[in-house]
């Protein structure tokens, strides 16, 4: 347990911008939050993919003469294992300062290197803090007890997302759209994990059933290849995009005019969408979605989602409004997840038909109390006065898993390539009832 009152923190991360859009956010979002608790010094070091092996051994040096209360290891890439190897050591005998990480989504694609840093963990006090109610779930099962992890949303700046009515009137006049049309739209990544696939079709047949009624479809962001190598499924550089262009050129011309790719936006241009839109929807059931900061960048502006029922999106529900989220049930089945069509299409209908329009200042106002940066400055400081234990080791899945993927590569698919029981025990965390 610290005081965070004149606390000394050494903040590593890279001083460049993530390649991962959110990343760059998350990052930056954060240091905000530190940087606003009381009395609290922050010292900063620059940790990037570019660092190379001699400034590594300069920064382990650095941090360690500078003598910090605390080290928060606050980006996802590179990981830590590479300076701390250098650094933890240097502590043998001596006071331990407290390390705090913040855990993003690609954790548990790097068990290899959790496995080597548990070893040098031993001793330390240590705090694992993740992004979501789900995530803490999955994070714990990797933790021996007594350690568990503490739940701090990525934060989002109040001033880069709200609502005006007058953006509302100038992006819809921009895009063409009357006021009587309702907008639904995905801002992301263009890929399988997101079923973007699935969006359009389920689109598609929301046109078809409500006799081409007045709504379209707006999707911002870039396709990826990442396919779902979780589940051997990989993809080459634009497949995925190519298998979208043929998927919409099926489609009706009628159903084509309505659904608009727009490509990448600055970050500055998303709160005119989010005002434009009357929905969000993100039907992503990504292994590693923790969070989802594009959702609740829309929420802080007040526009209502329809999500998957998955991992960290389950964060984004309002028990004092539950108009403002609509959850569609996801199942993990034999080899992949599954997300009901007839379900999808039915969500958007009611989304459609809704005769009560969701009070947009009021989910400003909820998702304010939970995703800005005054919320996470006040949870962070109630974090750092929490009272910490040793770090004694991972549990052993982290070991069986390291040592799976050096020898066969096949950690979650059964030989038959269906979904193997490690991926079941893990992932059950991320659905509402396994």
């Amino acid at each position: 347990m610290l005081k965070y009152l004149m606390l000394k923190i050494a903040c590593v991360f890279s001083f460049r911008e993530s390649s991962w859009i959110s990343c760059q956010k998350i990052v930056f979002n954060l240091h905000k939050a530190y940087e606003q608790i009381p009395g609290v010094q922050l010292l900063n070091y620059d940790y990037g993919l570019e660092t190379w092996s001699g400034a590594i051994i300069q920064l382990s040096n650095d941090i360690f003469e500078a003598n910090p209360d605390a080290i928060v290891i606050m980006d996802h890439k590179p990981h830590p294992f590479h300076f701390l190897k250098f650094l933890l050591p240097k502590y043998a005998g001596r006071p331990k300062p407290l390390l705090i990480f913040h855990v993003f989504g690609d954790f548990t694609l790097y068990y290899s290197y959790w496995t080597k840093l548990g070893k040098l963990l031993e001793g330390f006090p240590v705090q694992f803090i993740v992004a979501s109610g789900r995530q803490k779930s999955l994070i714990d099962k990797l933790l021996s007890p007594p350690l568990y992890s503490y739940v701090c949303p990525f934060p989002v700046k109040e001033e880069d997302f709200s609502f005006k009515p007058q953006e509302r009137i100038a992006q819809r006049k921009e895009w063409g759209v009357k006021e009587n049309e309702t907008v639904f739209t995905f801002t992301g990544r263009i890929s399988r994990q997101k079923r973007t696939h699935l969006l359009l079709k389920a689109f598609n047949e929301l046109l078809i059933r409500e006799n081409n009624p007045d709504c379209r479809l707006y999707i911002y962001g870039q396709a990826d290849h990442v396919g779902d190598n979780f589940l051997n499924l990989w993809e080459n550089e634009n497949e995925y995009f190519r298998k979208i262009h043929r998927q919409l050129m099926e489609l009706p011309e009628s159903t084509r005019a309505r659904i608009h790719f727009m490509g990448n936006v600055p970050n500055s241009e998303l709160r005119s969408v989010y005002a434009g839109a009357d929905y969000l929807v993100n039907l992503s059931v990504h292994n590693d979605e923790d969070y989802g900061m594009s959702v609740a960048e829309a929420q802080m502006s007040g526009l209502p989602s329809i999500l998957t029922d998955w991992g960290g999106l389950a964060a984004f529900e309002h028990p004092e409004m539950p108009e403002a989220t609509r959850y569609l049930k996801v199942t993990i089945g034999q080899k992949s997840k599954i997300i009901s069509f007839e379900e999808t299409v039915n969500a958007l209908t009611a989304a459609l038909k809704s005769p009560k329009k969701v009070e947009r200042e009021k989910l400003i106002d909820l998702s304010r109390k939970k995703f800005s940066v005054n919320a996470a400055t006040e949870r962070l400081k109630w974090i750092l006065g929490q009272k910490t234990v040793p770090f004694v080791s991972f549990d052993e899945i982290v070991e069986t898993i390291a040592r799976r993927e050096l020898l066969e590569q096949r950690v979650y698919l059964t030989k038959d390539q269906k979904i193997s029981t490690i991926y079941r025990k893990l992932y059950s965390s991320y659905v509402r009832n396994p």
